[in-house]
């Protein structure tokens, strides 16, 4: 009689989490299957693209760098959802470049969500299921757990329904919680495209572009802050938040509209917000 090797069952169980997650296999019909298995593969091959094409530079994040290298502390960071593409490859480039920096990346519970969370498992990072509208209090239960083992957390600010560039209150729970700081970020591209009808007017780098990051200052938030302070720090967050942004707005060049906008179409965005148009 065989016996299977322990490796080989790890190995297994490693391929099954990074295809399916927690979930059972068996919850995934053969159509979600084959879109989960195209579209993280799609996702996967753009973050390597991006990283290894396009010019990149950071604003802000020396002392951020040096702490997590020596492992003096671990952070969080949280930035808006249409910059959700750029701050990944950031993340993907700083982990692969540094291979103790370890970071759960927070991705909705929706059915939805399980296209980015299969793209982050099968890239080699760790995923926290849940959101401000669904499994809210089993994600920052978890997400606690993962920070209290030293690895550090990345989350968007305005979930994954928005309203956009209003700051949900998970992050600021966080950093109530685990007494860690945490960091604003966004990028600037040279040339980027934007699905313009989408919710939160997502941005994508473009390959061959300059990809400017920048880093604002961290927030801390007191163990024994209240209600109030908490507001208000939610509201400070998202001030320094969108501070960043007026500036990525103000160095961002959109070189493709997708879908092409029809003739006359009004493009949904903030009201003081101008696209840059012009080479930068």
């Amino acid at each position: 009689m065989s016996v299977a090797s322990p490796k080989l069952d790890a190995w297994q169980a490693l391929r099954r989490w990074r295809k399916f997650g927690d979930e059972n296999p068996g919850a995934f019909g053969i159509t979600e299957r084959i879109k989960f298995a195209g579209v993280s593969a799609l996702a996967r091959v753009m973050l390597l693209v991006l990283g290894a094409t396009t010019r990149q530079s950071a604003h802000g994040d020396e002392a951020i760098r040096e702490d997590l290298l020596l492992g003096h502390t671990s952070a969080l960071f949280v930035s808006w959802h249409n910059r959700l593409a750029g701050a990944l490859t950031y993340h993907d480039l700083f982990g692969r470049r540094n291979m103790a920096y370890r970071l759960e990346t927070i991705v909705s519970a929706s059915r939805d969500g399980e296209l980015l969370a299969r793209m982050i498992r099968e890239s080699g990072g760790g995923v926290i299921r849940g959101s401000s509208s669904r499994e809210g209090v089993a994600a920052l239960k978890q997400a606690m757990d993962r920070l209290r083992q030293g690895f550090n957390l990345f989350t968007v600010g305005d979930g994954p329904r928005g309203p956009r560039y209003e700051m949900k209150p998970g992050p600021i729970l966080l950093a109530k919680m685990s007494g860690l700081p945490v960091y604003p970020f966004t990028w600037a591209g040279s040339r980027v495209a934007q699905l313009h009808r989408a919710w939160d007017q997502m941005m994508i780098p473009l390959p061959l572009s300059r990809v400017q990051y920048r880093f604002g200052p961290p927030l801390r938030v007191a163990p024994d802050a209240g209600p109030r302070e908490i507001a208000a720090a939610r509201r400070e967050l998202e001030a320094r938040l969108n501070e960043l942004t007026r500036w990525a707005d103000d160095n961002t060049r959109v070189a493709w509209q997708i879908p092409r906008p029809r003739p006359g179409e009004v493009l949904k965005r903030r009201p003081h917000q101008k696209i840059n148009t012009r080479r930068v």
